[in-house]
């Protein structure tokens, strides 16, 4: 039989509350930035040189870009709601900045247009982010206000020098509030506690806010806190292209390089939002917030990539439904969240039939501007509200509730749940695999969709759409499907990425006709094995797969001028009527969790491997979820296996004396060697207010956390430290052993479950344990579960020094374990010395 390994989680990210600060490094990202930029607007364009302003630049990105994505990233790992998501909308202001100051002296362009309608939007950004830092602390509101005043009088300096000037002056403040606030999350971050203050309270305190919750006849959804909430973030990311969208309509914008980073910007705020969406299993926010990317991205590339000569023509292009039918289907599944996020929708749909290519360009201009402002003004209420109630934990802004619950809507009360007995984890990912399957016939029927009148109108109006959501679109396909495990999946995304690639590539003309040639065939031979990986997939991907490969072989045809007129249209017209129906299917079956449209059964139906079951659970040290459940198997009195600074311990809960109990049993072990009690900090003895010396005091100190135990008399304390019946199961009986370990995962236990009983995980008279596997394999069948950490730190056991006798200057030794007795009697020595000098 093949054995079956634990793992440790040690691959997968760390628990949330094991993440150290990452706010210090985001702030520390805008302090260079806006240092950067305030020495710029000091000098004066004219005063610095090509070279130096494309440096400035790249500064700007890489730093208050690329470095503060990462610092957002972690943010949102931390489940911190608010400085995830400013951080990652910060970051794609400074890059902009960049771009632009790159673009400036490399086109020798004026910006003055092109930057306005972009620093306006983030104008409001920074305000809304203003309103949520309210309720948070203290020292982001100055921020956040300093870098809202910079930004207003950024773009007063587009046309006035003194505007330049001043927001210097601001962009100093920022740079002396962040460092301020840098200190602070430093020193919390080495101390574990707020020395400084400004951090620790808020101007506003949510608690004191006071709303009467409208109830619902939804069921309520499970808190998940492994991430932190992005739909703040996600609807952050429309505010940008709706404001380059209104100047484009009113005619204010002529030159599109700049408004097509900044869209291309907050798309990135739409991206992110949508795969934490997806790691955290929520199907309609993930789907969501792409169909919006895709949407305001390919409506600014099209303004981008056609002219105005090209018009004329745009009658015959239906390219732009596509996503018209997205957008009104997702409006339709948006009646079942709240009613803000359905009145989003309708208007965001509205704004999309708006701006199809059938209506003449004149009355275009002015209904596609008109509703792009309504959708500004709506976005910037609804992101502020869900940010702030993600930031309040409670609805301090008010959304509504729910129209109509999945069961209404998809009419499928009587069916079977498909979660039925499903664990938490297991029903997210079930959504996130159907997350996946929607956004594979989403993408692929808007580039389908588009690509299909490239015969009868201009063949540069599908390219908008074939960029943003067949390339990118298929590659973030790719990204979720390689994050779940399915490296089948994560290539067909990849081979539609490359047809839509080469397709790309030859309306846009820009490769000689043998690259075209090479694409061409290459897209076949990669449709192809794409075909034959999904005959273990439902039927609907094989329908998909087979239309794909007969567009590649469209592409070929048309590549070697063979007469196949409207071979294209047909194909792809086919295409998009099975992605739509796909699209459809997954979007209800996921969200009203049945099968209540048909897939179809898999040609070939793999076979489920049969993996021998472990003999105990098995749980991740790195996964707080995981340690949660530890945690709950503890209080039921069973005995568990945990990492510690040293070797693998048994461990039980002190709030039940018979676990205590059965570790001997587990164990072997004679019933006259004791077993040490496990705090997570010195704090918590101190706490209980043992009668301890001084001279102990400071020697503890000097111990705790680490690799010694210190054997203390025992006393009436030891109810004070939680210990309740189980003192009698702990220690001798005048003495027990005090184990402090320098382990974050064992003190987060403790923590949860408060003191536990712990001695070395092996049979009694074996070597110690040194990796979880040895525990399963000599223990396993008689534990209650095992916290997986890999590897042991130490192959020993902790040293067991005797302070009975300390207040008399003498320390013995039970055990030398890890820590050497040479080691230890320094310590001591250098403990008594200190006494010596500060008694009188």
């Amino acid at each position: 039989m093949e054995k079956q390994e634990a793992t440790s989680g040690r691959s997968e990210p760390f628990a949330a509350v094991l993440y150290s600060e990452p706010g210090s490094l985001g702030l520390v990202c805008n302090i260079i930035a806006a240092f950067i930029v305030a020495v710029g607007n000091i000098q004066g364009e004219e005063h610095v040189t090509e070279l130096a302003t494309i440096v400035t630049g790249l500064h700007l990105i890489l730093i208050g870009g690329f470095l503060q994505i990462t610092a957002g990233i972690m943010g949102f790992r931390r489940n911190d709601h608010l400085t995830g998501t400013a951080f990652i909308v910060f970051a794609t202001l400074w890059t902009f900045q960049g771009g632009m100051m790159i673009l400036t002296k490399v086109l020798n362009t004026d910006v003055t247009k092109t930057a306005l309608p972009i620093l306006i939007a983030y104008i409001t950004v920074a305000l809304s982010l203003f309103i949520c830092s309210l309720f948070v602390n203290f020292i982001i509101p100055p921020v956040l206000v300093a870098m809202t005043l910079t930004l207003t009088f950024e773009s007063l300096g587009l046309f006035y020098t003194w505007g330049k000037k001043t927001a210097a002056a601001f962009e100093l403040m920022i740079v002396l509030a962040a460092i301020y606030a840098v200190i602070v999350l430093t020193t919390k971050g080495i101390s574990q506690r707020y020395i400084l203050p400004g951090f620790g309270n808020a101007p506003i305190d949510p608690l004191l806010i006071k709303r009467n919750v409208s109830k619902s006849n939804k069921k309520e959804k499970r808190k998940n806190t492994k991430y932190a909430e992005p739909m703040g973030l996600g609807y952050l990311g429309n505010i940008i292209p709706a404001s380059v969208v209104c100047f484009v309509g009113f005619g204010y914008l002529e030159d599109m390089t700049g408004p097509v980073i900044a869209v291309s910007c907050g798309s990135l705020l739409n991206i992110m939002a949508s795969y934490y969406s997806f790691l955290r299993g929520d199907l309609f926010n993930s789907v969501q917030f792409i169909a919006h990317s895709i949407f305001w991205t390919s409506k600014t590339l099209l303004y981008f990539l056609v002219t105005h000569s090209d018009l004329s023509i745009k009658v015959t292009f239906y390219g732009s439904w596509g996503v018209v039918l997205v957008l009104l289907f997702i409006t339709v599944c948006s009646s079942t969240q709240t009613l803000a996020v359905f009145m989003y929708n309708c208007l965001l749909t509205l704004t999309s039939i708006l701006s199809v290519e059938h209506i003449p360009e004149t009355t275009r201009n002015y209904t596609f501007g008109v509703s792009a402002i309504l959708v500004w003004l709506f976005t910037m209420y609804i992101s502020t509200a869900h940010l702030l109630n993600s930031c309040a934990e409670k609805p301090v802004l008010p959304l509504g509730s729910e129209i109509v619950t999945e069961d209404h809507l998809f009419c499928c009360s009587g069916k079977e749940r498909k979660s039925k007995n499903k664990t938490g984890e297991e029903i997210d990912d079930a959504k996130r695999d159907q997350t996946i399957n929607v956004l594979n016939f989403l993408v692929n029927m808007i580039s389908a969709i588009a690509l299909s009148p490239f015969e009868i109108s201009n063949e540069s109006f599908p390219l908008s759409f074939l960029l943003t959501a067949g390339i990118f679109g298929n590659l973030l396909v790719a990204r979720y499907s390689y994050a779940r495990g399915s490296l089948s999946q994560a290539f067909v995304g990849l081979t539609n990425s490359f047809l839509w690639t080469a397709w790309s590539l030859y309306l846009f003309n820009v490769a000689g006709s043998a690259t075209h040639v090479a694409m061409a065939v290459t897209s076949v031979g990669l449709c192809s094995l794409s075909l034959a990986m999904t005959i273990s997939m439902p039927k609907i991907w094989v329908l998909q797969e087979v239309s794909i490969l007969s567009l590649s072989i469209s592409l070929t045809t048309d590549v070697f001028n063979a007469d196949t007129k409207y071979f294209a249209l047909v194909v792809s017209m086919l295409l998009g009527v099975i992605d739509a129906y796909g699209f459809i299917l997954y979007m209800v079956n996921g969200m009203s969790d049945t099968d209540l449209l048909p897939e179809g059964v898999p040609l070939i139906k793999r076979k489920k491997a049969c993996k021998p079951q472990l003999p105990c659970p098995t749980f991740q040290s790195r996964t707080a979820s995981h340690l949660i459940k530890a945690a709950k198997v503890l209080e039921t009195g069973e005995v568990i296996c945990v990492p510690t600074d040293t070797v693998y311990a048994l461990a039980g809960s002190c709030s039940k004396p018979e676990s205590i109990s059965k570790i001997y049993h587990v164990k072997g072990r004679p019933p006259e060697k004791p077993i040490c009690l496990c705090i997570s900090n010195l704090q918590q003895l101190k706490v209980a207010n043992p009668p301890f010396s001084a001279l102990l005091w400071r020697f503890m100190d000097r111990c705790y956390p680490g690799g010694i135990t210190c054997v203390v008399e025992k006393g009436a304390w030891l109810q004070n430290l939680g210990v309740g019946e189980s003192v009698d199961f702990v220690g001798t009986k005048n003495s027990v052993a005090i184990r402090v370990p320098d382990s974050s995962v064992l003190s987060y236990l403790v923590s949860i479950t408060g003191p536990l009983a712990i001695t070395s995980a092996n049979p009694s008279g074996e070597p110690d344990s040194t990796h979880h596997n040895t525990v399963l394999e000599t223990l396993g069948n008689k534990l209650g579960g095992v916290v997986c950490d890999d590897e042991s730190n130490e192959s020993v056991a902790s040293t067991v020094v005797n302070c009975m006798e300390i207040d008399k200057g003498v320390i013995s030794y039970f055990r030398i374990g890890c820590v050497p007795q040479k080691i230890v009697d320094g310590l001591f020595e250098d403990v008594k010395k200190e006494m010596q000098t500060t008694t009188p």
